[in-house]
């Protein structure tokens, strides 16, 4: 059975067994934007329920195919390093320095793309970064990867947090 696609006209792809993994990344980012629009929707903007609530969507949609980890990380109050917040399969089991590609898109306040390693800053709605989310993938990613990480992350700029630790 096919259906009308209401996004853009062009009927849903469908596999055999029903499942996402087979199809194109577009169609999995677009049906974890309509997961996470209908829980957000209906709550009050919580930061760590909405981190948790990305992940576990992202993760349900491309985990092991291709995406090995996502996760967000959260500048410790040294602005030094950051520790780990909501993540899958697991949490960081120990700070990161600041110096990586999430560091850059921290400071920055830009996405950063590293053949297999996508991190994207997390704004408020004043524009501050306060956080970043990365991803890392057995396959590398391309603009349109970073182009809807960045569209996912847009909710969280509806939510006011105090400005990140000054950074070094």
């Amino acid at each position: 059975m096919r259906q009308e696609d209401s996004n853009d006209g062009l009927p849903p792809l469908t596999t055999p067994d029903g499942k996402l993994a087979a199809r194109p990344s577009r169609a999995r980012y677009d049906k974890v934007k309509a997961t996470v629009g209908l829980k957000w929707r209906r709550r009050e903007p919580q930061p760590e329920r909405m981190m948790r609530d990305l992940v576990d969507a992202l993760w349900d949609a491309f985990g092991g195919n291709p995406w090995t980890w996502c996760g967000f990380w959260l500048p410790q109050p040294d602005g030094k390093a950051f520790h780990a917040g909501a993540a899958r399969p697991d949490h960081a089991p120990a700070p990161a320095p600041m110096d990586g590609i999430a560091g850059r898109a921290l400071t920055s306040g830009a996405a950063q793309r590293e053949g297999t390693c996508v991190a994207a800053p997390v704004l408020d709605k004043n524009g501050r970064a306060w956080a970043a989310f990365e991803v890392k993938s057995s396959a590398a990613f391309d603009d349109m990867d970073v182009r809807w990480i960045e569209q996912l992350l847009r909710p969280f700029q509806a939510i006011e947090r105090p400005a990140p630790p000054p950074l070094p």
